[in-house]
């Protein structure tokens, strides 16, 4: 009876080690996945104040039209055979410009484009400063966008293109932000462009309490991630809220049987949103153990998640960003 005791002791002591173990590597697990989130928002927040700036300097442009419409290069803006306004040899300092052929009124659209022309210089400061921005932009619902760096836009933007219907215009209107604040468009895009896979943090610009425009600042998430996508034998997936995957590193995709994650890097007409391929959301992954994992995090809150396939075991901790609706999960 004193043998059988002992040995429950020994038993109880182990396993109780064991726990310790396991919860102590837990901690530094999600410490670490603390960690790479703090770095990422610590990159993400200082790009609303540069929004913030760049509105109420676009702003103050529309209250002082007539001053800086006097001092741009009317001459350099010219019309293509399809009706575009563009802007002639435009110098590597400039935006790019761009008028839709079916602008709803070309003059006024013209006119936006001279007294606009002042952004130029805060464009391109925002941009240059931080690596992973590749555009800075101002599109407006008489179709002109103005953009840093410029892109050929004769032969990439279709001529009637409808710059409203885009996400990174409308989620920025009086009916979805009523509170005229900066926003992340966090479902993440393909960019028809060729820049890959797109972040944009946008904010709407009002003008005697009228909706004129969008502002909006593009992140390549590739750029954006480089440096955990890399981590050497780290197993990392970023999912949005909708249980999508952002970017991943090669070994978690390949452990959660997704196709290679690619940053499609194609050029094609812009004509509409391209959004990601229903390939890479979780909920609809044809593993069950994969499906009731993403339901556990995203919906039940739950942060960490043990599941089988075939012969492996896998431990998958989650941690929910503050500033995105995103979510970071090392499996282990």
């Amino acid at each position: 009876m004193r043998w059988c005791f002992s040995v429950n002791v020994v038993i109880l002591l182990i396993s109780s080690a064991c726990k310790k173990e396991i919860n102590e590597g837990n901690t530094q697990q999600f410490a670490d996945l603390d960690s790479i989130i703090n770095v990422i928002e610590s990159r993400l927040f200082p790009l609303e104040e540069d929004i913030d700036q760049l509105t109420n300097f676009t702003e103050e442009l529309f209250q002082n039209q007539e001053f800086y419409i006097q001092k741009a290069e009317k001459e350099r803006y010219k019309i293509s055979e399809d009706g575009v306004v563009f802007k002639e040899d435009v110098q590597p300092y400039e935006s790019g410009v761009y008028v839709a052929a079916n602008t709803p009124n070309r003059e006024k659209a013209l006119q936006q484009l001279y007294y606009t022309e002042a952004m130029d210089s805060l464009l391109r400061i925002i941009k240059n400063k931080t690596p992973f921005i590749s555009q800075v932009y101002f599109n407006t619902k008489l179709q002109m966008c103005r953009i840093y760096p410029e892109f050929d836009v004769l032969n990439i933007a279709d001529a009637n293109l409808d710059l409203t219907s885009f996400n990174f215009y409308y989620l920025a209107d009086e009916v979805r932000n009523p509170e005229r604040e900066s926003r992340w468009v966090e479902e993440v895009y393909i960019d028809p462009a060729g820049r890959g896979w797109i972040l944009s943090l946008i904010h709407p610009v009002y003008y005697l309490g009228d909706l004129k425009g969008v502002l909006g600042i593009d992140i390549t998430v590739k750029d954006l991630f480089q440096q955990f996508l890399n981590i050497k034998g780290k197993k990392i997936v970023i999912v949005d809220g909708s249980g999508t995957v952002v970017a991943g590193t090669s070994a978690a995709i390949e452990t959660l049987n997704l196709p290679p994650l690619k940053y499609h890097t194609y050029i094609q007409t812009i004509n509409s949103d391209n959004y990601r391929k229903e390939d890479f959301n979780l909920f609809k992954s044809k593993s069950k153990e994969v499906r009731k994992m993403i339901s556990k995090f995203l919906l039940e809150n739950d942060n960490q998640f043990m599941y089988r396939e075939g012969q492996n075991s896998y431990k998958v901790l989650c941690r929910q960003m503050n500033l995105l609706n995103w979510y970071v999960l090392q499996i282990g």
